[in-house]
């Protein structure tokens, strides 16, 4: 017996109210043993066959690399389909201490689970084995709709394929679930998402709506047709008879059958199964001279996984402060800055951005924005909405994608006189709730501060070297701006410029590191400030590398 096993049956026998039922021995994979448990409230200990890996103390990336396992228990809460209970301890390299702690958790389930049946406030889905359909896995991806489904009602949906990748050593592809029709094919609901994922091509697939989960002890997933068959009502099964029919050419083909059901009385959740076409768990007799069909309850179920990607989950762990992520957001300029600004909001909840810059995309401005060197030469603008709508399904141009860039920089600038034109352009942009100027232009910051906004109009710029980032937001950011660059407030190498090759303006130096840094800086405080209900003021954030790296922001 080796060292290892013997120190686990000798660490197990000292731990109070746990008795070894069988000794630890070293199995095929695994160190294998049979322990009891007993815990206040208990009439008797229970037993735990248990399975101790080889990378135990340490996690297998996320997972526990030990197992307490009772097939008797499988009615009980966080117990997964091999009877192993779900277990989450504390990190803790020696062997002896790490025993202790997880033999802890079993009775902390215990007494939670077993004894007291406690409920979580927070809804487990089903265990749904991750199993490849012909050589490949499936996901698809769903969205809340407003409409409300009856029971038992069934139809046809549309979806797309997004994407096809890989899923650990195997294929998978993915798809979004676009809309349901109702068994006669009329449209009930479209599900929402952003326009370059509404124009993918779409297939057909089937649904049913359950209203209760296909399961087991509301843990576990039905495995076999024959679960189904007090569920599935006849007509359903008629339709899918139908399908079968009407498709029978398309013998060998995957058709995606989506189950719904409630996981509260507000949310639905989607299951898919995947059919194939010509093998329908379905066969049919005629009875009374009436066709009746019925489950084939012999054949096992086709689970393919499903992700619920609606706003509250897809943004559910972070977003930004309700001013920004429920607002309008133009932003004007989307070199560096702008760019970096704009996808730091996708990623942060917000939906309805628009863009104006004149400019194309070139290879030298990858380096340090947020655009991709194979879209080659392209107007900005495009680029960047077709960034957004990559990193958001949820990402829509104000105005549709209209392109608003060539035509802003003339009539902005040469009609500040003219009445007419200038209620227009101050039309335009009170419409936005927020308005981020990027530009570093001095002549349209000059214009602007002309205009009569209501919207909350900031101006961000930096220094050379990035030494400083600049935000002006009062009334007085004109003045602001230029007394900070152009009156020696701010102490920067204004001869360091980057010149290249060719007849083009200087352009400041700094990295995509040094940029993003005061860029991301200055979103977190201006977040604050509308979290905090508070007016926002011009602001400086200034950075010291002399030493250590150190930021400081200053208000004024």
């Amino acid at each position: 017996m080796s060292d290892r096993i013997t120190e686990i049956n000798t660490v197990i026998e000292s731990i109070p109210d746990v008795k070894l039922v069988k000794s630890f021995e070293q199995g095929e994979f695994s160190i294998e043993g049979c322990i009891s448990v007993f815990a206040e409230g208990l009439e008797k200990a229970l037993q735990f066959d248990v399975a101790i890996h080889p990378q135990y103390p340490f996690k297998s990336h996320d997972t526990e690399t030990i197992k307490f396992s009772n097939n008797e228990l499988l009615e009980y809460k966080h117990i997964m389909g091999d009877g192993s209970i779900c277990i989450h301890t504390a990190h803790n390299p020696v062997l002896s201490q790490k025993l202790n702690y997880d033999i802890a958790s079993v009775k902390a389930w215990i007494k939670k689970y077993y004894i007291n049946k406690d409920t979580d406030t927070h809804y487990e889905h089903l265990i749904v084995p991750q199993k490849t359909f012909k050589d490949s896995h499936f996901a698809f991806f769903f969205n809340e709709v407003n409409y409300t489904f009856s029971t038992n009602q069934y139809g046809y949906v549309d979806y797309s394929t997004i994407s096809a990748g890989g899923f650990y050593k195997e294929k998978i592809n993915s798809n979004i679930l676009q809309r349901f029709y109702d068994s006669n094919n009329k449209q009930l609901v479209d599900t929402k998402w952003n326009f370059q994922l509404k124009s993918l091509p779409t297939s057909v697939g089937l649904f049913i709506f359950l209203k209760d989960a296909p399961s087991k002890n509301q843990r576990w997933v039905f495995e076999n047709w024959k679960d189904f068959e007090t569920l599935l009502p006849q007509d359903f099964l008629k339709f899918l008879h139908s399908i079968e029919k009407n498709t029978h050419k398309e013998k060998g083909k995957h058709l995606p059958l989506f189950v719904g059901y409630n996981i509260s009385e507000a949310e639905i959740h989607w299951q898919v199964i995947m059919l194939e076409v010509g093998n329908f768990p379905i066969y049919g007799e005629k009875i009374n001279k009436q066709w009746i069909s019925m489950i084939d309850g012999d054949r096992d179920i086709n689970w393919v996984m499903t992700k619920n990607c609606s706003y509250k989950y897809f943004f559910g762990r972070g977003k930004l402060n309700n001013k920004l992520t429920d607002g309008k957001i133009l932003i004007i300029g989307i070199g560096a800055i702008g760019s970096i600004l704009a996808k730091t909001l996708a990623r942060s909840g917000c939906t309805k951005i628009d863009f104006i810059d004149y400019d194309v995309k070139e290879p030298e401005n990858v380096c340090r924005s947020e655009y991709s060197f194979v879209t080659g030469i392209t107007n900005k603008t495009n680029d960047l909405i077709n960034e957004m709508c990559l990193i958001s399904p949820f990402f829509e141009p104000v105005h549709g994608g209209y392109n608003f860039s060539e035509a802003f920089d003339f009539l902005i600038k040469s009609n500040l006189t003219d009445t007419t034109v200038k209620t227009e352009i101050e039309k335009y942009l009170n419409e936005y709730d927020v308005i981020f100027d990027c530009t570093a232009d001095n002549d349209l910051l000059y214009v602007l501060s002309r205009l009569n906004i209501n919207s909350t109009l900031l101006n961000f710029s930096i220094s050379n070297h990035s030494k400083q980032f600049v935000c002006a937001v009062e009334q007085n950011r004109y003045d602001f701006i230029i007394t900070q660059f152009n009156g020696n407030v701010l102490k920067f190498d204004i001869d360091d410029l980057y010149n290249p090759t060719g007849c083009w303006s200087p352009t400041f130096k700094a990295s995509y590191n040094d940029i993003n840094t005061l860029v991301q800086f200055a979103i977190k405080h201006v977040n604050l400030r509308f979290e905090q209900d508070r007016a926002l003021r011009n602001f400086v954030i200034e950075t010291d590398d002399t030493d250590c790296l150190s930021i400081n922001l200053k208000e004024f």
